[in-house]
């Protein structure tokens, strides 16, 4: 029972550092990345983006694009963050990457948010 409320425990503490998806991207389409904070994330964001603040990005990236040639789309308020993270993956290996700036600017390329 010790092992099992250890267990609990540190998988509650985890929670937040856990991604937050939205739906998955159609087949071809780009990994979507709302790199913008949860608390930004939960008021709106694009309907297949997932959430990792830019400042996680290298470090759980590899969670959900486990394919450094995946392609993925970044997007956060105004495209400061998501320059920065677009570098700090570049840095790591991934290459198909592109910034596409704010969430305004998504909705103007066609995302739909949720």
């Amino acid at each position: 029972m010790k092992q099992w409320t250890g267990l609990l425990v540190a998988l509650l503490f985890s929670l937040p550092a856990l991604a937050h998806h939205g739906d998955p991207p159609a087949p071809g389409q780009p990994l979507v990345i709302d790199v913008r904070t949860p608390d930004e994330y939960q008021q709106e964001h694009v309907r297949t983006a997932i959430n990792i603040p830019y400042d996680e990005i290298a470090s759980r990236i590899s969670a959900v694009a486990p394919d450094r040639e995946a392609r993925i789309v970044l997007y956060c308020r105004s495209g400061r963050r998501s320059g920065i993270a677009e570098q700090a993956l570049r840095q790591i290996g991934y290459r198909q990457i592109e910034n596409k700036g704010s969430l305004g600017d998504m909705l103007r390329g066609g995302y739909q948010t949720h």
